[in-house]
Parts: C-alpha cells; sequence; structure tokens
C-alpha cells in the first residue's frame, strides 16, 4: 500500500483531527518544518498553505514524486527517518499518526531520535504522536476479519477494508493484514503491515536516554494531560 498513493489517500483522508496540533506548534515554533515519514503529504498540504517553509522525508520514493508533484512549494526528501543528514537545522520536528511505530526494534527507534534531536535548533520542538496500545484489540481473535472502515476506492465505487491481527506478545509487534472487498465477489487485495506497540513508560524512557527533555505530554489534541484513560500519547518535547 506504501507504494500505492491514491489508495493510501484514500484510507487516510478520514484523518483531520491532528491538524490544528501541527499548526498550532508550528505558529508556536515559527522556523523551519520537518516531518519525518511524511507519507503522501496529509499534514504537509495544510502547513504548505499556511506559508510554512516545510520539509518531509519518507522512505517511499513513490510517495516522495507524488508530493513533489503536488505540493511544489514544499521540499521533499527521500530518506530513512533511521539515519538521515539533511546538514541543517529546524525549529519543529514531528512524526505524526502512528509512522514511529513501523520501527520494531529499540535500537532503530533510537536512532530514529537520535538523528531527529541531530536536526532540531536549540530552542526548537520534537512532536511526537502513537496511540496506547489496546489489549481488546491485541488479543481479539486473529482468525476472524474485523471491518475497518469503507473508503470511495480510487478506481471507482465503495469499498470495505476488513482487518486481521495477530499480536507477537514476545516482540510487542502486531501483525496486520488488510482486505479490500469491492463487493464484486472477486478476490479481495490484501495487504500486510507490521506495527510495534510501544507502552507509555518505554517511550518515556527512550525519549529521555536520546536526549530529549518531556516537555508536555498529552492524552489528545485538545491539550489534555495525558492519564490512564488517554487512547494517544503525544509528546511535546525539547532537547535535554
Amino acid at each position: 500500500m506504501y507504494n500505492h498513493p491514491d489508495l493510501y489517500d484514500a484510507c487516510t483522508g478520514h484523518k483531520v483531527d491532528d491538524i490544528p496540533f501541527y499548526q498550532h506548534w508550528a505558529k508556536e515554533t515559527g522556523g523551519k518544518i520537518l516531518e519525518l515519514a511524511c507519507g503522501t503529504g496529509r499534514v504537509a498540504g495544510p502547513l504548505l498553505y499556511k506559508g510554512y517553509n516545510y520539509t518531509g522525508l519518507d522512505l517511499s520514493r513513490v510517495f516522495i514524486d507524488h508530493c513533489r508533484k503536488k505540493y511544489p512549494n514544499g521540499q521533499f526528501i527521500t530518506g530513512d527517518m533511521r539515519s538521515f543528514q539533511l546538514n541543517q537545522q529546524f525549529d519543529l520536528i514531528f512524526i505524526p499518526f502512528n509512522s514511529f511505530l513501523h520501527l520494531y526494534e529499540e535500537d532503530e527507534m533510537s536512532q530514529c531520535l537520535q538523528s531527529a534531536r541531530n536536526h532540531l535548533s536549540e530552542e526548537g520542538r520534537f512532536l511526537l504522536d502513537i496511540f496506547v496500545p489496546d489489549p481488546e484489540f491485541l488479543y481479539r481473535d486473529p482468525n476472524k476479519k474485523y471491518e475497518e472502515m469503507t473508503i470511495v476506492h480510487p478506481e471507482g465505487g465503495d469499498c470495505i477494508v476488513l482487518q486481521k491481527n495477530q499480536f507477537d506478545e514476545e516482540r510487542e509487534i502486531n501483525h496486520i493484514q488488510w482486505f479490500f472487498d469491492r463487493g464484486d465477489g472477486k478476490a479481495q487485495d490484501e495487504y500486510v503491515f507490521d506495527m510495534r506497540m510501544i507502552y507509555p513508560d518505554t517511550m518515556d524512557r527512550l525519549l529521555n536516554e536520546s536526549g530529549f527533555t518531556i516537555e508536555e505530554k498529552w492524552g489528545d489534541y485538545d491539550g489534555d494531560p495525558f492519564d490512564e484513560s488517554s487512547l494517544l500519547q503525544l509528546y511535546i518535547c525539547s532537547k535535554l
């Protein structure tokens, strides 16, 4: 799916509740912005529309080419967020919408965080958005398909996206399968991806070990403090 921009957009276009969060911090920091795992430019578009100096980095060359065509006023770079060298610093760096969870091992996470810190200005802010692992989701029947969403398929018509998952408790990795049912009786397209489940104590530790101070930790995009009922882990960090 990470090589199909139109399909990816169809699956993520509903996600708009985080846009004010990034616009707020873009205004607060007031300088150059770097987004890691920028995807197809879902967050880039609103920031560029506001006139911010924006750079996006993503591992998918297909996605980066898509962004360059769609947003010619932005800077888009093909690169690995685990290790990159852009020879410049940014006043705001962020990793949105669970993209950090595609790093499966702690050493990869630490490499990414250290690379981000190396590119952060002295007064800059680093933002990270991941969900809180939900046991009801992780431990549901691995043999059953659950309805995830309904999208308008890029090739036309409504499409039901079904999901199966199997949680590897030892490695804390959730193996996910998405099935695209277009209701035509044909074989369903299938996409497979993994996500590392990161619990709050682990994320706190990784950030501190990577040289960040956690200035604020929110449980939602409205700024409510993180607590045991929070669904999200939103970190606002500075250099230690």
